[in-house]
């Protein structure tokens, strides 16, 4: 059997407190491959087969902790009966088992550990994803030079240094496409400039 290394013969074989720790090795062990579940259907079910999974499969933590203790009181190796769990949830075969008809559950166990393995993976992904959404800066789109003179000429109703203009419209233009708008509108007559006072205005205005 899965507990016992050399399938009830001689020293493998428990008695007293150890026989009491080994059936709730075991109990683990049915919860995991067993085809059904005693504790429940359903959701209950699942989740005994998930903690089974986690207690005779984690390399590290509590659930590998309370795998040590138990193991370390019926005499059993918790690295060596990980192995064998593994072993067969990786398509191994359960050796010397007695009654296989009880392990019915093993493909179900097979396919909750594949998720289980690929769930950080896919969790590091999305996280990845999630930050370099926060991280990207939006996408600005270009503004219009028609966009740009409508915003800027209303402004120049009274005179304006450029740097005015800049902060009037918030930056949104930028410096090259406000200048092009003020040097069209000074070609057309539409805007003069006072090179004395570094400001702009309408024609009408002036």
């Amino acid at each position: 059997m899965l507990l016992d290394p050399d399938f009830g013969v001689h020293a493998s074989r428990p008695d007293g407190a150890q026989a009491l720790y080994r059936a709730v090795l075991a109990r683990a062990v049915l919860d995991l491959f067993g085809k059904a579940i005693p504790a429940s259907e359903g959701d209950d079910a699942q989740l005994a087969r998930r903690e089974a999974l986690y207690f005779l499969t984690r390399e590290r933590g509590a659930w590998a902790e309370s795998r040590s203790r138990l193991c370390g009181a019926c005499g059993i190796d918790p690295d060596a009966l990980r192995a064998n769990i593994l072993r067969i949830i990786e398509g191994g075969e359960i050796v010397g088992a007695d009654a296989r008809n009880a392990f019915g559950g093993i493909e179900k166990a097979r396919a909750l550990w594949r998720a289980d393995q690929s769930a950080p993976a896919q969790t590091a992904a999305q996280r990845t994803k999630q930050a370099a959404k926060r991280q990207a800066p939006p996408r600005r789109v270009k503004p219009s030079y028609s966009a740009a003179r409508s915003a800027v000429l209303p402004l120049l109703s009274e005179p304006r240094q450029f740097k005015e203009l800049i902060i009037a419209t918030r930056g949104e233009y930028g410096d090259g496409m406000i200048r092009k708008v003020l040097a069209n509108a000074m070609q057309k007559g539409e805007v003069v400039r006072d090179d004395a006072q570094h400001t702009y205005v309408l024609a009408d205005a002036a």
